[in-house]
């Protein structure tokens, strides 16, 4: 008997969204929220009808939305304006952003909910963002350099050594001859747990560079959370 191997595609509009329908050879279905935008994606059987599909996702409406702020948040860095009152998404948490002109204090402090930013009079947008990424990147090296070293002991192996740059499409990478680590700067804004995840994971590429059954069996024994973790930072649903 032939065997259905081919993907239908359609786009069903619920609640005023576009919903991308797969119909695939599968027995389960599979919710996703696909970053920068937060695109609806779903997979279904083939059998399954559009009404069923449309159906299901409205009973998962709520956590669509809320899914879609936390992708909106995931990027925040090639959107982020840094006006007064704007939200900024640090570590896991949103803070408002407060500009305090100041003609003797410049710097950059968490109070409460608000990260408080002191500067000049007159100081342009870019100079702004130029200050908050650099923050950003001081904050970001003293969460992660304790993290690598603690999981570099666990796991055995030896990164030479680990750099932070702004990524479009990664979260990280590592380079195994060189035993070099980069961090996507884009990871100050999650929540520590997900940045542990995304390093133990290039950490593994140090032992497998692959992502075979050896490499998710190096993230099973040290990390057991990182599928979900991974399907979190991915913004997809466990059904």
């Amino acid at each position: 008997m032939h065997r259905l191997s081919f993907v239908e595609e359609k786009i069903l509009h619920i609640q005023g969204s576009p919903v991308k329908v797969q119909k695939k050879m599968i027995n389960s279905l599979r919710l996703r929220l696909i970053p920068p935008h937060g695109e609806i994606r779903l997979s279904v059987p083939h059998w399954y009808s559009d009404r069923k599909a449309e159906q299901f996702v409205l009973s998962r409406w709520g956590w669509i939305e809320e899914q879609k702020r936390t992708i909106r948040a995931i990027h925040p860095l090639a959107r982020q304006r840094y006006e007064e009152a704007e939200d900024i998404l640090f570590r896991g948490q949103l803070y408002t952003l407060r500009i305090i002109q100041s003609a003797k204090r410049t710097g950059i402090r968490i109070g409460g909910d608000e990260i408080h930013l002191s500067e000049p009079s007159g100081a342009s947008r870019s100079d702004r963002q130029k200050r908050m990424e650099l923050w950003y990147r001081k904050e970001m090296k003293k969460q992660i350099d304790p993290v690598i070293l603690g999981w570099a002991a666990e796991m055995k192996v030896e990164p030479s050594e680990w750099r932070i740059k702004k990524m479009n499409t990664r979260w990280g990478s590592c380079n195994t001859r060189a035993g070099r680590i980069w961090l996507n700067l884009e990871l100050i804004t999650m929540k520590p747990e997900i940045l542990e995840y995304v390093i133990v994971h290039e950490l593994a590429h140090l032992i497998e560079p692959s992502h075979n059954r050896n490499f998710k069996a190096v993230l099973d024994s040290h990390l057991p959370e990182w599928r979900r973790l991974s399907r979190e930072l991915k913004g997809e649903m466990d059904l």
